[in-house]
């Protein structure tokens, strides 16, 4: 599973963690996934590798019980495979991820970098498991009604979490502030591009379609190929861009840009 969420810093120990010398726990497909579990740790401070030390030594469990742990500071540690069916919320178990963030919240607050990690790993890890399209408490599965944790309102959480998700889709849907024109061969085309991060973003289809190229739609993947090969693109508003670097090397073109106009210059066809 690719675990590079932008904007979050991901920290890999599921292979140095403490674990049971013989117990193991179970597997699962990822379409077993229904739920992400949130749990505070119920203490003012921890480490993966202290829980992981209790609940194997005092629990008698195969490992740590969570898949990650987000501390104060906003870093998520990745414990468990999501595949791993490790033992949180008793005989839900097999349907959830369990994410624990370090601190006691029923005299602590979560920290803003907490939150705003556990905003972006969830969505993360929903576009990664698309079957996993809820999130709870733990006090919210069945049989925990009596425990207090996350300790924090979820009803809130999951209303701040539906805001995340709006801000990200508004932002890509924010209008383009820098037009960049493009040119094959010394001719202009009718289409534009946008500057993204320094990036000239140029339009796949219309482009490829000018180069002779070959455009193809992957469906399953939701990805667009050209010439047989896969693009880094960004799709707005129904159209695929794609960085113009990138572009011009599938379909065998020489770029150049022309910042003082911000014209993409493509020529070999």
């Amino acid at each position: 599973m690719n675990m590079t969420i932008p904007g979050a810093r991901v920290m890999d120990v599921r292979t140095s963690l403490p674990r049971h010398k013989s117990l193991k726990y179970g597997r699962r497909k990822l379409t077993d996934i229904r739920s992400a579990a949130l749990h505070h740790s119920a203490t003012l401070s921890g480490s993966p590798g202290a829980f992981a030390r209790y609940h194997v030594s005092t629990n008698g469990g195969p490992g740590i019980a969570y898949h990650f742990v987000i501390q104060k500071d906003g870093v998520i540690y990745w414990c468990n495979d999501p595949e791993s069916i490790s033992y949180h919320v008793g005989n839900s178990n097999r349907h959830a991820l369990g994410i624990c963030l370090v601190g006691d919240f029923r005299t602590q607050q979560p920290t803003p970098e907490q939150l705003d990690a556990a905003n972006r790993l969830i969505e993360h890890l929903q576009v990664q498991i698309p079957s996993m399209k809820q999130v709870f408490g733990h006090q919210e599965y069945p049989g925990y009604a009596w425990k207090n944790c996350p300790a924090f309102p979820m009803v809130k959480f999951r209303s701040d979490y539906s805001q995340y998700l709006q801000k990200a889709v508004d932002k890509v849907k924010t209008p383009i502030q820098v037009q960049v024109a493009i040119s094959m061969n010394g001719s202009m085309l009718s289409v534009s591009g946008f500057l993204q991060e320094g990036v000239s973003m140029l339009p796949v289809r219309a482009v490829a379609n000018a180069a002779g190229g070959k455009v193809e739609w992957i469906e399953q993947t939701m990805d667009v190929r050209v010439n047989g090969k896969d693009l880094n693109e960004k799709v707005i508003s129904g159209s695929a861009y794609a960085p113009a670097r990138e572009l011009a090397a599938v379909l065998g073109l020489q770029v150049e840009w022309d910042d003082p106009n911000k014209i993409v210059r493509l020529n070999g066809v």
